[in-house]
């Protein structure tokens, strides 16, 4: 199975699809996209949009890809049930919490795992199959042989972005736009604040990205076993969709594309392809003046491409007419049958019928869904039938033939009770306080300190650490590279005596489950309601970091079985990225951080630590909740995350000691919340 997947922004966009060549389509609701800017569908529309692509055999997936609060879940549940009775052939869902509510509503509606998962490895792709997801989609910032080192040992069906924006973040590790502006990505209201002028020394727009297109690789992800190559574009225009999913089919098909085109109707700089072919040197761009007239002059004659019906389905007629008797047409297509009489046909005095003269007749399919495969007919000598009477059996042949295509293509789906979660009541315990720490020093000050555990990379740890049982083990944000390295990094770790890790992706907590450690919740779960918190619980985690983009009041309320803990302390993450905006390309590896920064418009500096494999883009202003400790009370730990600190003594004696910071600060969302 291979399938193109094109993208509408509005109901608009639906011929232009269909008529390109798409497989299939994604679509927001007018609640939980991701796209929430994008105009999206109501339930008439969406409900018109599955008949007319069932008609045509191509499936419509909805994106309820945000994070939903607990206050949401019911709504949420509403729109799923809307999306199931409308005919949707999957949805694509962000949270955990959210996919297992959906799981349980309508058990056999199939569930996509989005790309703002993390799942950027073979842990990660077999985590989400195995809680019930059918397709993953994977990140767009892995390489081709990464790509297919998850397709070789993984069953679910893949889904890879070939064309359109690119992000610069690791996909789902951006909190830019929320921590900015209170708009928050995960929850669809993005505001691109990474296409704005941030320098490193005399280069401009480092964290900007050119377009992702990979369309001259599709036969090579199809030989790989990639199921679905997805346009990007919910917020583009219907041309943009019929350029992308024309040079799609076309690809596919063996046929040249117009690349000029393509790259003209919408880009940054122009379109790159880095992150499939390993180079990502050459990927910065912006959108230019010159970019802008390029798209008007590419929208000329585009039309043209989808102004057609695509003729989808080789059809089989045979078609009977006898004296005295109804005129019968059948059909054959694929494993549909469809039968339909006509007029009864008069004695010839002149041009009788022949099985020449009908065939030519109702192989005349234009317009429809359907071409002309083997046509007979069995014509009696002698009889006049009428070009109108052939057209208008032809006619009702489609139709009967459209309503079984339409009928074998809409799924029907049942719908369960969902069950109320138990109440799980939290006993009130003192405060603890734990730290994540970036250096070896920092690790070595935090072991002798009075926190609860220490959270450390993996880089960092070897036998010769004192108090292992204290000590977390952190995999890298990103395991396409590395898995199998990391994989036996931890196995020799549980045989030095580390018992504990942390888990910041689903893959994270599969990796080690399967390892056998202690599983402790990071804060990039992303955990914000009370069933992702019953979930990771049932998952196997011993305890949760809540998201830090919900206020401390509604992450209180978030019901949960195991201790709860907020990031109290630290640079919050801007972004995690493969490409390092400093070295412009990949990160140097480097253990400790390398104290540069990247500047935003008003000269404020964006610290960027080296994770190994990937940066992290901070945050300039501490986080500090220091002297808010009613709002901490609610949690059972604090976390306080160092990075440049050289001295973690002090920190931890204002929070011991209820100090109130001086200097610039934050307190990130806990207060004023995020959209």
């Amino acid at each position: 199975m291979r399938e193109i997947l094109a993208p509408l922004g509005s109901i608009e966009s639906l011929a232009a699809a269909l008529n390109t060549g798409a497989d299939a389509v994604y679509i927001g609701m007018k609640q939980f996209s991701a796209r929430k800017n994008a105009e999206n569908f109501s339930v008439d529309e969406l409900k018109k949009a599955c008949e007319e692509c069932h008609r045509r055999g191509v499936k419509l997936y909805a994106a309820l890809n945000t994070l939903v609060y607990d206050s949401e879940l019911q709504q949420f549940a509403e729109c799923v049930e809307d999306a199931a009775k409308c005919g949707v052939d999957g949805i694509i869902v962000q949270d955990m919490g959210a996919a297992m509510l959906a799981k349980e509503l309508c058990p056999d509606l199939p569930l996509h795992a989005s790309t703002q998962m993390t799942l950027n490895s073979v842990s990660g792709v077999k985590a989400a199959e195995q809680c019930g997801f059918s397709r993953v989609v994977i990140g767009r910032e892995l390489s081709k042989s990464e790509i297919k080192h998850v397709a070789d040992n993984t069953t679910a069906e893949l889904e890879v972005f070939v064309h359109g924006a690119l992000c610069v973040s690791i996909s789902g590790q951006c909190y830019m736009s929320s921590i900015f502006g209170g708009r928050s990505g995960n929850r669809g209201f993005c505001a691109q604040p990474c296409r704005l002028d941030f320098t490193c020394d005399d280069r401009h727009n480092v964290i900007s990205l050119k377009d992702n297109s990979l369309i001259q690789h599709l036969p090579e992800l199809a030989d790989m076993g990639v199921t679905s190559f997805k346009i990007e574009g919910r917020m583009k225009r219907p041309e943009y969709v019929a350029c992308a999913a024309d040079a799609c089919y076309k690809a596919l098909n063996g046929l040249d594309y117009d690349r000029e085109r393509l790259g003209g109707i919408f880009s940054r700089g122009g379109l790159t392809d880095s992150y499939f072919s390993g180079s990502i040197s050459d990927m910065q761009g912006i959108r230019s003046k010159e970019d802008v007239e390029n798209s008007a002059k590419a929208l000329n004659g585009i039309k043209a491409l989808y102004k057609d019906e695509l003729p989808r389905f080789k059809t089989d007629i045979h078609v009977t007419a006898s004296a005295n008797e109804p005129m019968e047409a059948c059909a054959k297509c694929g494993s549909i049958y469809a039968s339909v009489t006509g007029a009864v046909p008069q004695s010839a005095q002149n041009n009788p019928a022949t099985e020449e003269s009908v065939c030519a007749r109702m192989g005349k399919l234009g317009g429809t869904q359907f071409y002309a495969g083997e046509l007979t007919a069995d014509v009696d000598e002698g009889l006049f039938i009428p070009a109108a009477e052939l057209n208008a059996l032809r006619r009702a042949l489609c139709e009967e033939l459209d309503s079984q295509v339409l009928l074998q293509n809409t799924p029907k789906y049942t719908f369960d009770e969902v069950k109320e979660l138990p109440l799980k009541k939290r006993v009130t315990k003192p405060l603890k306080f734990r730290a994540e720490v970036a250096t070896a020093q920092q690790l070595e000050q935090a072991l002798s300190l009075p926190f609860e555990l220490v959270y450390a990379p993996i880089k960092l740890l070897s036998e010769r650490i004192s108090d292992k049982d204290r000590v977390a083990v952190i995999p890298p944000l990103f395991l396409g590279d590395c898995e199998d390295e990391v994989r036996a990094k931890l196995k020799a770790l549980k045989k030095q005596g580390f018992s504990k890790g942390v888990a910041h992706t689903l893959g994270h907590a599969q990796l080690l489950k399967e390892e056998d450690f202690d599983i402790l919740g990071g804060y990039r779960l992303n955990v914000i309601n009370s069933r992702a918190a019953d979930f990771y619980e049932r998952f196997g985690l011993s305890d949760l970091t809540l998201s830090f983009e919900g206020t401390t009041q509604m992450l209180s309320d978030i019901q949960c079985g195991v201790p709860r803990g907020i990031l109290a302390y630290g640079r919050l993450p801007l972004m995690a990225m493969r490409r390092c905006p400093i070295a412009g390309g990949k990160p140097c590896g480097a253990d400790i951080p390398c104290n540069r920064s990247i500047k935003d418009r008003r000269g404020n500096d964006m610290p960027v630590l080296c994770g190994g494999n990937y940066v992290e883009l901070l945050n300039p202003d501490l986080l500090i909740m220091s002297d808010r400790q009613r709002a901490m009370a609610q949690f059972d730990f604090a976390l306080l995350k160092f990075t440049d600190e050289t001295e973690l003594a002090p920190v931890l004696d204002m929070y011991l000691n209820n100090k109130k910071p001086e200097g610039s600060l934050t307190r990130g969302l806990y207060f004023r919340g995020a959209e």
